[in-house]
């Protein structure tokens, strides 16, 4: 078993029966003896439950194991992490909303999660621009999507960074476009469970930042083609509001919690981390351009009240002087933040 895609060798201490302990925490373990026998007496289920004809092993990763069982296909997870994907298939609502985009299971077992998810026996459609748009789209005007959550996206990053112990912390605020989606992990145009490393870590069901998805698959250029630009302007992707630079941040890091559970090759991850201190470096001269700000409004403030009191026999000489100095920062504010579109 622990030569097994989904085992979390990096990370597994001990397992019993129903659970497997690691060193991040506790999660139910389910290991079934597989066979059509097995599968046909199954009795407690969600959806149109398939009668098996086979249990051919197709493949297995980090999220299961894949059958062909005839005109379905079944992932049984044996550690399982979470309903986010079965909800989008038993919500009446959510089903006929993302029918139209996603490869939704039509079945499954719920076991501390989702433990068996059958599928249609056909392959979803690939990941592209216009499939995420459209996804993105009908669940903005569905009104499926939630506010900007940066305290929450915040927190979750810190989790994961006190969890890795890594060297860098890095918080940002985000645009108030920048909305919410439901998790939905995908692979091609299809909803599997979230990565194992991700759900011990972070039990909270957080939506997260709808560009999120599309970075992860490298479709953002394209992307904000097809969207409204209210939810992918300039304001969500600069790199002083989070943007494109903060979320490859939490991609990066994730996958590096990814690599550490189940002890992957992490060299590339960490050249990356290593450089992220150096580019918070950068945000802070970015941020110092700013204090001239604050200071132009103090001596504004300061002058008006001055030349109102008599103290000044030309205000404007003030006014003038604190004018440009506003301007000023404000014009090294811009010229020093970096560039997001660098960072893809």
């Amino acid at each position: 078993m622990e030569g097994r895609p989904w085992w979390p060798k990096g990370i597994a201490l001990a397992h019993d029966s129903n659970s497997i302990t690691t060193s991040w925490g506790t999660m139910p373990l389910h290991i079934p003896e597989v066979s059509v026998e097995w599968w046909n007496e199954i009795e407690e289920h969600w959806g149109d439950w398939p009668k098996a004809e086979k249990m051919e092993l197709l493949s297995e990763n980090r999220t299961g194991m894949w059958y062909d069982i005839g005109d379905f296909k079944a992932l049984i997870i044996p550690i399982p992490t979470g309903k986010q994907t079965s909800r989008l298939s038993r919500n009446p609502q959510l089903r006929k909303v993302l029918g139209r985009h996603l490869l939704l299971p039509v079945a499954g077992v719920e076991k501390d999660g989702d433990h068996i998810l059958v599928y249609p026996n056909e392959q979803p459609r690939e990941i592209s621009a216009k499939s995420l748009a459209g996804l993105h789209n009908e669940l903005i005007s569905g009104n499926w999507h939630t506010p900007q959550d940066e305290y929450g996206w915040n927190d979750r990053l810190k989790r994961v960074e006190d969890t890795l112990k890594t060297s860098t912390l890095w918080r940002a605020p985000h645009s108030h476009n920048t909305i919410g989606i439901p998790r939905i992990e995908l692979d091609g145009m299809m909803p599997v469970p979230i990565p194992l490393s991700e759900s011990i870590l972070w039990k909270k069901d957080t939506n997260l930042p709808m560009i999120r998805q599309v970075m992860k698959h490298g479709q953002l250029l394209e992307w904000r083609k097809l969207m409204l630009k209210r939810y992918c302007g300039e304001d969500v992707m600069r790199t002083a509001t989070g943007g494109v630079a903060h979320i490859i941040y939490d991609l990066k890091l994730l996958e590096k919690a990814e690599s550490v559970a189940f002890d992957l090759d992490s060299k590339e991850l960490d050249k990356y981390l290593d450089g992220v201190d150096r580019f918070q470096a950068k945000l802070g001269i970015m941020r110092l351009m700013l204090m001239g700000s604050p200071l132009a409004i103090f001596g504004l403030i300061a002058t008006f009240m001055l030349g109102r009191a008599g103290e000044f026999a030309n205000p404007s000489i003030g006014y003038w002087t604190f004018g440009i100095i506003w301007l000023i920062s404000a014009v090294a504010y811009t010229f020093t933040e970096p560039d997001w579109r660098q960072e893809l």
